[in-house]
């Protein structure tokens, strides 16, 4: 890679600034200021993108210190990008985002008529196929085996791959006395640690608030505590699974993920420790799609704790901006299958039917899970109550576009506090 002008990236040496600080969230016809500080004289481009869209750029050289590289105003809702690239390789750069009216961002899909219809004869047919429950004792390492249980779960689900999961809670609880804790994965590599259940999750939201019944649930129903080959073949057996063209409703496939969801939910509220009261669900990207379809699906939810929630409007671009992962209608085109089918999927919708605490973070430069997408459908829920945490530094997967680690960990320590602290808060 080539670098700027004195030896490091553009990432690594250039700092990006708002007027407004953290959340940059402004007003319509408010003005946007962004800075950029640099040690030296630095040649850049600058780029502009409204709602995901690359709108404009210009050249400039940075002088030392701190300087203005971008003004501006809009009268409607915008998510804004500003990207300082390196001339000589554009690749090279760092990105600060803006939103303006973000109260205004509408999703693109309109709500099916036959919504709950459609919904209510998938779990009719699911729950209809008597539930076959295996619960396999697990070790827990450490002092946290004294005072915790944990077990391999798995649960059939029609014709899918079954619920598989790490089932935790507290040891000996009493009738009714626990909350439900429900972790969903995001997508990535089969082979890497973070899509995969694992006990010491389960255990960790186990001992969250004053404990909970925690299942760490697999997004694919995949078995748990398998050698590397394994996930290495369903790695091959699943590739490219959430770009697979959307044909038709019945083989979607996150049909069967979604589903599992609910499985897992009727199994967990049967068990006499959970106190009848409270149910949270919680992910980021792919465990925030998950997340919300179990919550828009099933009344008993009553807190959804997500980061960077994917399948949140993923009709953006019917809207003119950029759509949430999957991004089905940029892949299978405006008049495909997918138009009419994602509808019946996409958190805009299923949230509609959620009425409990909602806490949300967002990155106002992630382009997996756009901004204006995550905030159209955090705009339709009738939450309870609601908060969304935003950063002008936050992209996709913990990526944080600043100069050093130590300002990367903070600002992750900060956004990452704000979900753990509403999981603990309401799991006391």
């Amino acid at each position: 890679m080539l670098c700027s002008a004195y030896g490091q990236s553009f990432l690594e040496s250039v700092t990006l600034s708002l007027d407004k600080g953290f959340e940059g969230v402004y007003a319509k016809g408010e003005t946007i200021k962004v800075y950029a500080e640099v040690e030296k004289e630095t040649p850049a481009l600058v780029k502009v993108y409204q709602n995901g869209q690359f709108t404009d750029v210009s050249e400039t050289v940075l002088p030392a210190g701190k300087s203005e590289v971008f003004s501006g105003s809009y009268d409607e809702a915008t998510a804004l990008m500003i990207r300082l690239a390196n001339p000589a390789d554009q690749k090279d750069s760092t990105t600060i985002g803006a939103i303006v009216a973000p109260e205004d961002f509408l999703p693109g899909y309109d709500e099916p008529a036959d919504l709950r219809a459609f919904w209510k004869k998938q779990l009719k047919k699911m729950r209809r196929d008597k539930m076959k429950v295996k619960l396999t004792p697990v070790e827990i390492p450490g002092e946290d085996g004294e005072k915790y249980v944990c077990y391999d779960l798995e649960i059939n689900c029609l014709d899918f791959r079954p619920v598989r999961g790490y089932l935790a809670m507290p040891r000996n609880a009493k009738r009714r006395s626990l909350p439900i804790a429900i972790y969903a994965h995001s997508a990535g590599k089969l082979t890497a640690s973070y899509t995969k259940a694992t006990v010491k999750k389960a255990v960790s939201l186990a001992k969250s608030g004053n404990g909970a019944i925690a299942l760490d649930i697999n997004a694919h129903g995949i078995l748990n505590g398998q050698d590397d080959a394994y996930y290495e073949a369903m790695e091959k057996e699943l590739h490219g699974y959430s770009g697979r063209r959307v044909v038709d409703h019945e083989s979607f496939y996150f049909r069967g993920m979604f589903l599992r969801m609910v499985r897992a939910l009727d199994y967990l509220c049967s068990r006499k420790e959970w106190d009848r009261k409270r149910v949270l669900v919680t992910g980021g990207s792919q465990g925030g799609a998950q997340s919300a379809a179990l919550a828009g699906l099933d009344s008993r939810v009553t807190m959804v704790v997500v980061d960077v929630p994917a399948m949140w409007d993923s009709g953006g671009i019917l809207r003119g901006r950029t759509s949430c992962w999957t991004k089905p209608l940029e892949r299978d085109g405006l008049d495909s299958p997918a138009a009419t089918i994602m509808p019946y999927y996409d958190a805009c919708n299923l949230m509609r039917y959620y009425k409990g605490e909602l806490v949300v973070n967002v990155g106002l430069i992630d382009l997996t899970c756009p901004p204006a997408s995550v905030w159209s459908v955090y705009n339709v829920c009738p939450a309870s109550s609601k908060v969304i945490h935003p950063c002008a530094w936050k992209g996709h997967s913990g990526r944080y576009s600043v100069p050093t680690k130590e300002e990367r960990d903070r600002i992750r320590g900060i956004m990452n506090n704000y979900l753990d602290e509403a999981i603990k808060a309401y799991l006391k």
